[in-house]
């Protein structure tokens, strides 16, 4: 299935590893021009250099997102490089501060706002008002589906979930009619890094496929959403899940 992006530049933070090399890989192969930002700059030129052996074109970018001004400065970079900017792939993001509420570290509770939060918002805003000038553009912001359900220990994990899913609404609407959609990925378990929660069998036992999800499970629902097919969708929030979020027994 031809999705219509091909020659399309995408952004996608957080593409060193993981999700969002997964993520970058799928949209290469849509034909996307691939812009890897990440704080690991060895590890996004390392992605970039293997979607380029594959055929594609890409490039690695050390950024951290949190710094707004670094931010616009590597966007600009990437305008250079490859082109205007026209699907953002807001990967990037932690889930380390594991930890019950009465315990929290504030600077934990900080830094997951800074990362989740203001980090999401410092990349789209970057590029949103290129995006409805040229009147095209594809946003994806991930959140999770301990932001719609909660999550125990994770109540700053599952804040700046939610709070992106309200983000990411907003500019569904501000971007509506300049042709720019924003949509939310809502992700369940994803391997391989799942298994290394102390809570991973009791977590898996309450997925209705009983098993993890792969990294390409979000990255193909993720370009679909960039997608010329998905261009009446906006404001959607998609779990990616295996049933995880449906009332199992």
């Amino acid at each position: 299935m031809d999705l219509g992006i091909n020659g399309r530049v995408a952004l996608v933070t957080g593409g060193a590893r993981s999700l969002g090399k997964a993520d970058a890989t799928a949209l290469a192969a849509e034909g996307c021009r691939v812009a890897i930002l990440d704080l690991n700059a060895e590890g996004a030129a390392e992605t970039a250099k293997e979607l380029e052996a594959a055929g594609g074109t890409a490039r690695g970018y050390a950024c951290d997102i949190r710094d707004a001004a670094r931010v616009r400065e590597t966007v600009a970079r990437v305008e250079h490089d490859l082109a205007p900017v026209d699907i953002c792939v807001n990967n990037a993001g932690i889930i380390y501060t594991m930890g019950q509420l009465k315990d929290m570290n504030d600077a934990d509770w900080e830094l997951n706002l800074a990362v989740n939060l203001t980090g999401t918002y410092n990349v789209t805003k970057a590029v949103f008002a290129g995006m409805r000038e040229r009147r095209w553009g594809r946003i994806v912001c991930m959140a999770s589906i301990a932001g719609l359900m909660g999550g125990f220990g994770q109540t700053a994990y599952a804040t700046t979930k939610l709070g992106v899913i309200g983000f990411a609404k907003s500019v569904a609407l501000e971007g509506a009619r300049y042709g720019v959609t924003s949509n939310v990925i809502a992700p369940g378990i994803i391997g391989p890094n799942a298994a290394l929660s102390p809570m991973y069998e009791r977590m898996v036992k309450r997925v209705a496929m009983q098993r993890e999800g792969e990294p390409e499970d979000v990255a193909n629902a993720i370009a679909f959403l960039c997608s010329e097919r998905a261009r009446y969708i906006t404001g959607a929030v998609l779990t990616v899940t295996g049933g995880m979020d449906l009332f199992t027994f």
